[in-house]
């Protein structure tokens, strides 16, 4: 008989204006300060504040990292890591498509396992839960947000890392209609 796990977020906030309840659902979760982690499209856009402005409203701290790749990479993921520890954040927040999703996922598992991206290749390597996400989508059609799936580029390699583990599930998303009317077009095609 074939068998198969399903994972999935254990908080799922669906709907318009949803984004507005982040800040409420964070600060019942315990957690004080994020890595934001984005892509500078999103980073010039009206999006970064409608996410902010509830994080600001609850006093829950953040620091941005906003140089996530297309097609992120080891580099991205090491600058988002030190970022993170500079800093003290007690989690992380992924905002955008698939990218930021899979740069926060990646950035999640180093900093509870520790090593370089390259050691979770494959299939359920970490050992330890990741350090909790509140993945937030702004696009169509990834699903970054809600799987254990998560891709890296090695730049020295030239090969993009596939990465199966259930330690990266996000602890919340957020899918909220409003963010991805006004995020830019050529992004959402």
């Amino acid at each position: 008989m074939f068998m198969s796990d399903f994972y999935v977020p254990s908080v799922n906030l669906i709907g318009c204006g949803v984004v507005n309840e982040i800040g409420s659902h964070i600060r019942e979760l315990g957690y004080n300060k994020a890595l934001l982690v984005t892509d500078h499209y999103i980073a010039e856009s009206d999006i970064l504040s409608k996410v902010t402005a509830p994080l600001e409203s609850e006093k829950i701290d953040y620091v941005i990292y906003s140089e996530v790749d297309p097609n992120p990479t080891v580099k991205n993921v090491e600058e988002g890591l030190a970022i993170l520890k500079e800093n003290g954040c007690d989690f992380i927040i992924s905002l955008g498509g698939g990218s930021p999703q899979d740069a926060a996922s990646s950035i999640s598992i180093l900093a509870t396992n520790g090593g370089r991206p390259q050691d979770y290749e494959g299939v359920h390597k970490s050992k330890e839960k990741g350090l909790p996400v509140v993945a937030i989508n702004t696009t169509a059609g990834t699903s970054a947000e809600i799987t254990i799936n998560y891709v890296i580029t090695d730049e020295e390699r030239k090969v993009k890392m596939v990465m199966v583990d259930k330690n990266s599930l996000a602890l919340m998303s957020v899918n909220d209609p409003e963010l991805m009317v006004s995020y830019l077009t050529k992004i959402k095609i």
